[in-house]
């Protein structure tokens, strides 16, 4: 710049800004950088307004200039959105174009909100739809990051979903917005459209899930959560077994859980989780009666886990069921070897010398 004012003094950048031809002229430039170097501002802006008439294929860089110049020295964002809105319907630019020759050029990093106040100034001015939803995107992120504005995230989430309905970020956002006000229709509607919209095998999963959670969890719909599970997520990487396995206990549809049970015992490979899914199948098998499948998993709990104390107290009732009491005895005794309480070890070998004295008792008189 001082090499510039070396050349031409502010006294010739003046005067030279008032001659007629001197927008067409070398000195352009070199004047233009004076002018601004001196804050002449008046003087500036009418000769770049003068070269951008005369000389429209080389405007671009004007327009740069003023939209960088409202910014960087008169804080008048306005003026350089109002500056931006002439320049994209101008050139018929793009917003990638606008993104990579305009914004990138004249802001600083993390200039977020002054980069939302040019963006809605141009907004309406591309005429591609594909361009007004890269710039509401845009403004959506930084109104939800950057520069915060509940009321601005808002209407441009809603002017989103309005332009573009299958937008799976706006879709996200009402989503979400749905779920804190408790609207789960609304929030099973979103989830549908999102589903509807799905580009990946994992987003249906994801998606799939989410409303069988919602109509388990918040409508009591079991029956609408079974058939979101079996026809969205077969074959998930999510663990949707908690879902599908509560869905068709509500329902007292045990075989229903059985069959959840059996398939998660396939994908797992910790002893203790065995454990617990065997348990649990033993307790279904209790509860539809089949004492003998029930006693089986009670044992196969206690084999993958010898400290599994429930399952020794599943063996123990399935034994009584079955009316086998020397297994009730055994039981018994494994069970007095794991207690730590004395009162209850003192109840318990009573029980079991109660139980071998009938056990002699019934021999003896055979």
């Amino acid at each position: 710049m001082s090499q510039v004012q070396g050349v031409i003094s502010i006294e010739q950048a003046l005067v030279l800004a008032s001659a007629e031809g001197f927008v067409l002229s070398k000195v352009y430039e070199q004047a233009l950088d004076v002018l601004e170097a001196h804050e002449c501002w008046n003087q500036w802006f009418a000769s770049v307004a003068r070269h951008c008439k005369s000389r429209p294929e080389e405007s671009l860089d004007d327009y740069i200039r003023m939209i960088r110049v409202n910014i960087l020295y008169l804080e008048d964002v306005e003026a350089a959105a109002a500056a931006s809105k002439d320049l994209v319907s101008s050139k018929k630019m793009s917003y990638e174009d606008f993104r990579r020759l305009i914004l990138d050029k004249v802001l600083e990093s993390e200039e977020y909100k002054t980069e939302s106040v040019l963006l809605m100034g141009v907004l309406d001015t591309f005429t591609r739809r594909d361009d007004q939803i890269a710039a509401m995107e845009r403004l959506c992120f930084i109104f939800e990051k950057k520069a915060h504005s509940e009321s601005l995230l808002h209407k441009f989430y809603e002017r989103l979903r309005n332009t573009q309905p299958e937008n799976a970020k706006a879709l996200r956002y009402f989503r979400n917005l749905y779920s804190q006000s408790q609207d789960w229709i609304s929030v099973i509607d979103v989830l549908k459209k999102l589903l509807d919209s799905a580009k990946h095998k994992q987003e249906v999963f994801r998606y799939g899930q989410e409303l069988a959670a919602v109509n388990l969890y918040q409508l009591g719909d079991c029956k609408a959560a079974i058939h979101c599970i079996e026809k969205y997520c077969a074959g998930s990487t999510l663990d949707t077994s908690t879902i599908h396995y509560e869905a068709y206990y509500r329902l007292e549809n045990f075989e229903g859980c059985l069959q959840v049970l059996r398939s998660a015992l396939r994908s797992v490979e910790e002893p203790a989780t065995q454990a617990i899914i065997h348990f649990r199948m033993a307790t279904l098998y209790e509860r539809i009666g089949n004492i003998k499948l029930a006693h089986e998993n009670f044992k196969k709990a206690l084999d993958l886990d010898n400290s599994f104390f429930e399952a020794i107290e599943g063996l123990i009732s399935a034994s009584i069921k079955l009316a086998n009491w020397a297994e009730v005895s055994k039981w018994l005794i494994v069970l007095c070897s794991k207690t730590r309480s004395q009162t209850l070890l003192g109840q318990l070998n009573a029980g079991i010398i109660r139980l071998q004295e009938g056990l002699a008792s019934a021999k003896s008189n055979r």
